[in-house]
């Protein structure tokens, strides 16, 4: 779904001049609805402010060498390293842990809302050995 919302020093905007393919048809308005009302009544936004909380929380317990700092805000974490970290990326791939990088040294991680503390669990224990593990 799309949207586009203008202020009021936006002018010379007709209807039908900016358009999006799937911005308002009925169907695409009844699929956001029900992500909307899941999204309330399940509180996953609360939940993903929680489990950013405790993912940062042992994140930050691990001990190693490499790792300079840890941020983030609810599920959008970043683990900034004293080196590149091409080398940590490929090892998470190996592990069957997907991450991207933010630039040259950061360990992007973006988890679906969904995911469980057993899963996050995981995730720490498979960051805990690639970050303990001397990478070139």
């Amino acid at each position: 779904m799309g949207a586009v919302l203008f202020n009021s020093k936006v002018q010379n905007i007709s209807p039908g001049l900016h358009g999006s393919t799937f911005g308002g048809n009925p169907l695409v308005c009844s699929a956001a609805n029900a992500v909307l009302n899941i999204l309330e009544t399940e509180k996953i936004p609360q939940q993903a402010a929680e489990k950013g909380e405790f993912l940062i929380s042992e994140i930050r317990k691990i001990q190693s060498p490499v790792i300079r700092e840890v941020r983030g805000l609810g599920l959008m974490i970043g683990i900034e390293l004293k080196q590149k970290v091409q080398p940590y990326l490929n090892r998470l791939i190996q592990k069957k842990v997907l991450a991207l990088p933010a630039g040259l040294t950061v360990i992007r991680l973006l988890p679906p809302l969904v995911i469980t503390y057993n899963q996050i669990k995981m995730v720490v224990a498979i960051l805990d050995e690639i970050l303990s593990e001397e990478l070139k």
